[in-house]
């Protein structure tokens, strides 16, 4: 598959999987948040069973044969080590190894949105005493970084697992999204929600994440502690010690810096940022850490610390989407001059999105959210489209979209534009983000900070892949955790290794689907180089020739073989992975590839030998 990598991964170590086939994955079904501790003793009995010449079972599986454990009413049932997508990975036998006492270990995580909040809960839940920075303010829906956020249901599972079924964004009670109203065409794209393997849901960002850091700390009390407006300014990754202050203080020290490097010259100013990493800042206090989780999205300080410390570690951004997005929030609900769609006023809160898109204009994508706000993203927005203000940028909308509601463009181009009595809303840029690997000595990347996408991918043209993403980070760290008996000199490295493959895959498709995307006017792309623009034809190339083999066979056998489009709509069903997916397009496209290759050998060499007859 290397081959074939987006532009950008064939400059990636080569990612080599954990062994897993040796674990017997129905062995390990039905575990609760609560039992992680049967797992070493789940481990070593499948670990016997794989290597036993006999049908003979271990006395754990007979015990459990013989005596099924009732599950505690209101228990979630699980299939984290199940999950076909993620197997459980290898851990070698507890007896051969040290052993590692959660409860005394301290985890440093930096960033409090989701992915943060998500990784203080599983790592609570196993025991540890956990830390977390956030250089912005408390998250609360509505605020400066608030934008929609799509999880599928391979990111929700994650409620499930830690317990959080009453969660009113994302889980069991919560309104999964029913379609995407086309409000161009007026069209309803429905999205499949009928099984709880492929609900996705569309909710506030920041609302998730004020909701997670609340529960966690309700649920862990002093266990679990938030520091906002707390920034991690150095890491002494040997010594595992975090250096953090306030932001204010980080933001002048980084303005200073960058005074002093200005007016260095040449060698001097690399020594002196050299010599500099790792100096205090003023207000700097000191913590120590076991582990240390950079969950602090594109812009990261923990991907930049392993970059300037952790020798190959390398960082690229093949493509970058122009004109960047913008979140909006608190848009009128009620009173606008004409209903956008018939029955919109008896819509609940997550059932739909509403887009509007066109070639070479800016692109809206709104929802109603669980407060009853309207709220979204306006994409594709140039420094054209802003230059004539927040009634330039409204009445823009209106022409490009007649339909389009006054109201809701007013607003827009206000929180968009700014005004004297408001700033503008920070616009965000998009980009695939691609490191040569995901970890450094007791440390970690998650979510963005590792892996960052455009959401260019997702169900029915909806930002999906990237949330649910950021997530299976976070569990696939949970499950290496268990798996390595949280050793903590084995488990950042075995996490990278395990989560390569399915990041790859991830990339390739999204990489795909960002370029066909600005083909057809939808987006705006700017590659780093001509390498990675040639590389993406290679990639379309490839996704074309699947697509027409598949849809060939489709049409021949069609109880038997699947288009293209049906299978990479098996994303949307958690139990599939990327991987598995980018294989099943390599099977459709390998054989064609391989007899052109073929019928090209067998001219030369018929050509060859008629010359030398």
């Amino acid at each position: 598959m290397t081959s074939m990598a987006p532009a950008g991964l064939g400059q990636r170590r080569a990612f080599q999987s954990t062994p897993t086939s040796h674990i017997s994955a129905p062995a390990l079904r039905g575990l609760t948040a609560k039992s992680t501790t049967e797992l070493p003793q789940l481990l070593r009995s499948t670990r016997c069973n794989a290597h036993s010449t006999g049908p003979q079972q271990s006395t754990i599986h007979r015990r459990h044969q013989q005596h099924p454990r009732r599950q505690p009413r209101g228990t979630v049932i699980t299939r984290t080590f199940a999950d076909p997508v993620m197997d459980a990975p290898d851990a070698e036998d507890e007896e051969d190894r040290p052993k590692w006492d959660p409860s005394k270990l301290t985890a440093v995580v930096v960033g409090a949105g989701p992915t943060g909040a998500l990784t203080a809960h599983y790592l609570a839940m196993r025991g540890y005493r956990v830390e977390v920075f956030d250089k912005g303010p408390r998250p609360r829906a509505g605020d400066a970084a608030s934008v929609p956020l799509v999880l599928s249901s391979r990111g929700a599972i994650a409620f499930e697992e830690l317990g959080l079924t009453a969660q009113r964004r994302v889980g069991p009670t919560a309104n999964a999204l029913r379609g995407v109203w086309d409000m161009v065409g007026r069209q309803l794209r429905p999205v499949d929600s009928s099984s709880l393997y492929r609900r996705t849901y569309v909710t506030d960002r920041s609302g998730l994440a004020a909701d997670l850091v609340e529960a966690a700390e309700r649920k862990y009390p002093g266990r679990v502690s938030f520091h906002f407006e707390s920034e991690l300014v150095r890491a002494e990754l040997k010594n595992r010690v975090a250096g953090v202050c306030p932001t204010s203080a980080a933001t002048a020290a980084a303005a200073a810096a960058a005074a002093a490097a200005a007016g260095a010259a040449g060698a001097g100013a690399a020594a002196a940022a050299a010599g500099g990493a790792d100096a205090p800042v003023a207000g700097e206090r000191e913590v120590e850490f076991d582990l240390l989780v950079g969950a602090d999205g594109s812009d990261s300080s923990v991907r930049r610390i392993l970059k300037a410390k952790v020798k190959d570690f390398a960082v690229v951004r093949p493509v970058v989407e122009e004109g960047g997005y913008v979140g909006v929030w608190g848009l009128p609900a009620r009173g606008l001059a004409a209903e956008p769609l018939i029955g919109f006023y008896t819509h609940k809160p997550q059932d739909y999105v509403y887009e509007w898109a066109a070639p070479g204009k800016p692109s809206v994508r709104l929802y109603i959210d669980v407060g009853g706000e309207v709220a979204g993203s306006v994409s594709g927005l140039g420094d054209a489209d802003l230059s004539g203000g927040a009634s330039g940028v409204a009445s823009g909308l209106v022409a490009a979209y007649p339909a389009f509601p006054p109201e809701w463009a007013a607003a827009i181009g206000e929180q968009v534009a700014g005004t004297p009595a408001a700033p503008a809303r920070p616009r965000r840029s998009a980009a695939i983000l691609q490191c040569s690997q995901f970890y450094g000595p007791r440390t970690v990347l998650l979510g963005d900070a590792a892996h960052g996408v455009t959401g260019a991918l997702g169900p029915v043209g909806l930002t999906g892949q990237g949330a649910s993403a950021a997530i299976e980070s976070v569990r696939t760290l949970a499950l290496v955790l268990r798996g390595a008996q949280d050793d903590m000199d084995k488990v950042p490295e075995v996490y990278s290794n395990v989560r390569g493959d399915a990041v790859m895959a991830m990339q390739m498709m999204e990489f795909n689907e960002l370029k066909n995307q600005a083909d057809a006017g939808l987006r705006k792309l700017k590659f780093e180089s001509w390498w990675y623009e040639w590389s993406s034809k290679i990639t379309q190339g490839f996704f074309a020739l699947a697509a027409a083999v598949g849809s060939l066979l489709a049409a021949l056998v069609p109880g038997r073989f699947m288009n293209a489009g049906q299978v990479l709509s098996k994303l949307e069903d958690r139990r599939i992975g990327y991987s598995e997916v980018i294989r099943m397009l390599q099977g459709y496209a390998a054989p064609v590839v391989m007899a052109v290759f073929g019928g090209v050998f067998i001219g030369i060499f018929l050509a060859f030998a008629s010359r030398l007859a």
